[in-house]
């Protein structure tokens, strides 16, 4: 099958789409993701290591969380967002990245005006 150049960027765009922009940060969806994939590692821990259902929240976990959180917003979320050492509690996750993850939404939108 023969692709021209337009097909190719259609499919290319499809396949690399980000979320649209809004100017509002969507704290409630973003902390409802949050704690939604910190259920499910938690979940998962417990299954595979007959732990608790409270995960254990180390760096790793969080870095998995910050790439599941780069398909909610318009822009990459570094792994320096982490807190050194992991966590103790899925509110202390919270705590911790939204205030970050709310300046990164403000700084992004600021860089489009």
């Amino acid at each position: 099958m023969f692709v021209n150049q337009t097909q190719v960027n259609r499919m290319t765009t499809a396949t690399t789409a980000k979320p649209k922009t809004s100017a509002t940060f969507p704290a409630q969806t973003i902390e409802t993701s949050i704690r939604e994939f910190l259920a499910e590692q938690g979940e998962m821990q417990a299954v595979l290591h007959g732990v608790g259902p409270q995960p254990t929240v180390d760096s790793l976990v969080i870095v998995e969380l910050l790439l599941e959180l780069e398909t909610k917003v318009p822009f990459e979320l570094p792994e320096s967002l982490v807190q050194a050492g992991g966590y103790d509690s899925v509110d202390e996750v919270v705590q911790n990245l939204m205030p970050k993850l709310q300046q990164r939404w403000s700084e992004h939108n600021k860089e489009k005006i």
